[in-house]
């Protein structure tokens, strides 16, 4: 996880407990620590996990093998280009599938976010 990411969520970290993280590109850096039981929501499934902070990464968040093994994930790819993943939660069983999107493009039909500085009610 991304450093800015960490504090803009006040996600606290263990900074003793450091790793050298080698990148796609090869190159090899120390993480800043590391984030015990941060809880990830996906819909009605929150998973705990374990979490390396580093300081600036190419990605935000980026969830791996140790994250497919905990939540038996299976990805399925369509002829259309999209793709989708089913997450178990590893406690109750429950299973559920959802779309993904390519990275920085969110979903078409997302949420909007109200601008922070619009007032949206009168009251």
């Amino acid at each position: 996880m991304a450093s800015v990411v960490a504090n803009r969520l006040n996600i606290a970290y263990d900074p003793t407990v450091i790793i050298h993280m080698q990148s796609a590109n090869k190159q090899v850096e120390l993480t800043m620590g590391l984030a015990k039981n941060v809880p990830f929501a996906f819909d009605s499934i929150t998973l705990y996990l374990q979490v390396h902070i580093i300081k600036d990464p190419a990605y935000k968040v980026l969830l791996g093998r140790p994250f497919d093994a905990l939540a038996t994930t299976e990805v399925k790819n369509a002829l259309d280009g999209g793709q989708s993943i089913t997450i178990t939660d590893p406690n109750s069983g429950q299973r559920i599938t959802m779309a993904t999107h390519s990275r920085g493009k969110p979903p078409s039909i997302a949420k909007a976010v109200p601008d922070p500085g619009f007032q949206t009610s009168m009251i």
